[in-house]
Parts: C-alpha cells; sequence; structure tokens
C-alpha cells in the first residue's frame, strides 16, 4: 500500500469498538507494508495527521470473535511528520508487538521542537483494557504534554521530563476518570513533580 491519501470518518472510533457481522469472525494479514502514506482524523475533539506514513507487520489478527483489535502480530509504523491535537512532531515512530494477553509497545518515540520524546507502554486485552504508560522527554518544550490532556504547568523553556501513567481504555468510556500518574519536570532553573488521580492533579 503506497501513496494513499485519507480521512478517516468521523466514527471511525465508533466503527472500531462495534461487533463485526456474524458471518466476519476474524481478519488475520500475513504480512504488511506501507509507504509514503498520509492520514489524516479531522475529529475536533483530537485531530491529527501523519504524513509520509510507512510501515510494516507479520502475522497479524485484526480481528478476532467478531471484534476489531490487535490480537497477536508485530506492527511498526513511522512518518516523516506528525501533528496530535495542534502539537507538532517530527518522525514519530512506534513499535508493538500483541499475544492474548496485552500489546507491548516496545518503542515510542517523536522530536517535539529541538528535543526527543520515548516512551513504552502496555494494553491490556481483557474488555477493561488496562493501560500503563512511561514517557520520558530530554529537552523538550515544557507544556508538550498540554494539548494531551495534562494541565500547563507554570514553567516556561525546554525542559527534561518523566510521566508515568495507568488508565483504562474501556470501550464507550471516557478514559480521564480512570488515570492516575506522576509528573516530574526539570528545567535549568527550576523542578515540579506533580500527581494525577482520577484525572485530576491533586
Amino acid at each position: 500500500m503506497a501513496g494513499l491519501e485519507y480521512t478517516l470518518p468521523q466514527d471511525w472510533r465508533d466503527r472500531w469498538q462495534a461487533t463485526l457481522p456474524a458471518w466476519l469472525d476474524s481478519v488475520a494479514v500475513t504480512r504488511f507494508t506501507s509507504n509514503r502514506n498520509l492520514i489524516i482524523d479531522i475529529n475536533p475533539a483530537f485531530p491529527f495527521q501523519l504524513t509520509s506514513l510507512d510501515g510494516s507487520g507479520e502475522n497479524l489478527l485484526l480481528a478476532q470473535q467478531h471484534q476489531w483489535g490487535i490480537w497477536s502480530g508485530k506492527l511498526s509504523l513511522n512518518a516523516a511528520e506528525s501533528t496530535f491535537n495542534r502539537t507538532d512532531l517530527r518522525h514519530p515512530s512506534i513499535a508493538l508487538s500483541a499475544d492474548q494477553q496485552q500489546i507491548q509497545v516496545t518503542e515510542l518515540s517523536a522530536f517535539s521542537n529541538k528535543g526527543l520524546l520515548e516512551g513504552t507502554a502496555t494494553v491490556g486485552q481483557q474488555p477493561a483494557r488496562p493501560l500503563t504508560l512511561q514517557l520520558t522527554g530530554r529537552a523538550v518544550p515544557v507544556n508538550v504534554l498540554q494539548n494531551w490532556g495534562w494541565p500547563a504547568l507554570p514553567l516556561t523553556g525546554d525542559s527534561n521530563m518523566q510521566l508515568q501513567l495507568s488508565g483504562a481504555l474501556t470501550a464507550n468510556q471516557p478514559l480521564r476518570p480512570t488515570v492516575n500518574g506522576s509528573l516530574s519536570v526539570t528545567t535549568d532553573s527550576q523542578q515540579l513533580q506533580q500527581t494525577m488521580q482520577a484525572g485530576e492533579v491533586r
């Protein structure tokens, strides 16, 4: 698949979570490659765009028992440019492997301004979809997380940061009330630590 320019339908998340028809039990992809694609989501709540998106995958089980997902296999994606809810990132990259217990994100990285974001994550395959995320930033804008749900910090400039989060990506349920985590931020002159409980910074 190459040169695709595609705008996702606004209800694509609902379609992803919907039960598949009785005649479609599973979808398996033995090998997958893509090059130079453009993917756009215009959902005003969290728009994103991936430019020059490349990807590869193998032994992917993308539907099981009439439900979309990443149930097994390996997948890697990277793009030249991207924006996630109006925050620009360069060279975003993700690599993951999945089995019946969990999806393990072994690589998650992107350049932000002059700095680098790197992380790992897991998502459980149970209906509650438990999520854990560890994210490290080096020389990144101090409020790089603001457009993604973390409240604005009373700091300016670039920073080093460490974020640890847990939550639940349960279908048809809001994520924020399930989120607990901690954020540590260091600039040239200041340090700040914050804790989030049930989606609110305490």
